[in-house]
């Protein structure tokens, strides 16, 4: 987490220190559901989703297929474990609040989301596109506040 650090003895082991690392990083959610905030997580990891119009471009321009080709094909469970990767690892950097967070690479998070099981990640990263789609989202990805 930003500003919080930990200190660890100098015996601790790689396994250890990547532990207590997720475990900081996971203890609390980091997207507020009722603000219509997503998140995913992978390997215990939580990663806050911004579907920044810039990122949602890049996504696109990546994968040569529109946002709402995507949303249609994620319905469909039709979307390949690498073009979930670009998908999760643009949203992730949209709202990365760190450098490191910044720096994700898809093909790594293609990984991760074998390893965690496609479908749930599936369903979470189609309802991120699609809550873009429907004007729910600002430019910079931020939700919308609810009209009365």
């Amino acid at each position: 987490m930003p500003g919080r650090k930990r200190v660890l003895s100098g015996t601790a082991s790689a396994a250890a220190v990547a532990a207590a690392a997720a475990a900081v990083a996971s203890a609390a959610p980091i997207a507020i559901e009722e603000r219509g905030e997503h998140e995913l997580t992978l390997a215990g990891i939580k990663y806050l989703l911004r579907p920044s119009h810039a990122a949602l471009r890049t996504i696109e321009n990546k994968l040569g297929c529109s946002q709402l080709k995507l949303i249609q094909r994620g319905n469909s469970h039709d979307l390949l474990v690498d073009e979930l990767g670009v998908i999760a690892a643009e949203l992730i950097k949209a709202g990365a609040k760190d450098e490191l967070t910044q720096r994700v690479s898809a093909e790594r998070i293609g990984e991760l989301i074998q390893e965690e099981g496609l479908l749930p990640i599936v369903a979470r990263l189609t309802l991120c596109l699609l809550d873009a789609a429907t004007g729910g989202r600002t430019a910079s990805g931020e939700a919308k506040a609810a009209t009365a």
